[in-house]
């Protein structure tokens, strides 16, 4: 599908009317109809283990349903209150993260960025505020209760220049080379398949473009933090809080072999869950190209 073709995509009335609300179950979920009821957490016991994706999607479907997230950081733990300003309540409810893509990177007026898991869509407001009416914001998710609520907040701050799109971010919505920033924010850590992701990131950026990712990273010189799991020893949960970190070097590595140019970390130390998890989160600059002289960020 084309950035610029709307066909298949619900009208943003229709996705901010009012729903019915259904409660979470024991396990965090929350199920859309009454067949979904009986465990939405689990598969039966015939079809296998719940696929990490699936189990990820029906947790912030959930989230998006409470109207409140239980994961990753609060937005005030991270960013700047320059930043937070005029932001829905409710979206700083929502928001998950583990580090501020924003506060990294000097966008610019015009620009076209692209939030990959944009979640409740934080990120993307303070972005189009910083690329202006002449710049395009386009965020991608999976769960198509966090696009709602991303697609109202744009509606409520009026915000013309965003465009939130259902989708799976390792194949995205969105048109190859037609982008200037991508940004993600504690999304990666929870694929397994994270050199697919940085494919299809490397792919929708243009020469010369960048991709800023706030990640779980660890230390080449030993074992995960305590509250951190290896990526080969995690399971859907692990992955669903965004606790799964892999080291530096592996990172590196994985950046580089999905076709970046160039690519530089920066250790934002440790990071304070919302369930009083610590991670040791880091902003990985991913160069489509060569690093420029004068780096983005």
């Amino acid at each position: 599908m084309g950035a610029d073709d709307t066909r298949g995509f619900v009208s943003l009335d229709e996705l901010i009317r009012p729903r019915p609300v259904a409660e979470p179950d024991a396990c965090g979920c929350a199920p859309e109809s009454a067949d979904q009821a009986a465990g939405c957490c689990a598969a039966p016991a015939d079809q296998g283990p719940v696929p990490v994706e699936t189990h990820v999607k029906k947790r912030y479907d959930a989230l998006a349903v409470q109207g409140t997230s239980t994961l990753c950081c609060s937005p005030t733990s991270v960013y700047t209150p320059e930043e937070l300003a005029d932001i829905p309540g409710w979206v700083l409810e929502l928001s998950s993260g583990c580090g501020s893509p924003m506060n990294a990177v000097a966008l610019r007026p015009g620009q076209t960025v692209v939030d990959f898991g944009c979640g409740a869509g934080l990120d993307l407001l303070i972005a189009a505020r910083r690329v202006g009416e002449t710049g395009r914001v386009i965020g991608v998710d999976a769960s198509m209760q966090m696009v709602r609520t991303a697609r109202r907040a744009a509606k409520e701050m009026g915000l013309t220049n965003i465009d939130v799109r259902v989708g799976d971010i390792r194949r995205p919505p969105v048109r190859d080379a037609s982008v200037d920033v991508v940004m993600s924010n504690c999304v990666l850590g929870m694929f397994p398949d994270k050199k697919e992701v940085l494919h299809a990131v490397a792919a929708v950026l243009r020469p010369g473009g960048v991709a800023v990712i706030s990640d779980v990273v660890y230390s080449d010189d030993g074992p995960p933090p305590a509250d951190v799991a290896a990526s080969d020893s995690a399971g859907a949960e692990e992955f669903a809080r965004c606790v799964v970190g892999m080291t530096e070097s592996q990172y590196r590595e994985l950046v580089l072999g999905a076709g970046f140019g160039s690519v530089e970390m920066r250790s934002d130390g440790l990071v304070p869950y919302r369930d009083g998890a610590q991670v040791t989160s880091a902003m990985i600059f991913a160069y489509r190209d060569d690093s420029p002289a004068q780096p983005c960020c």
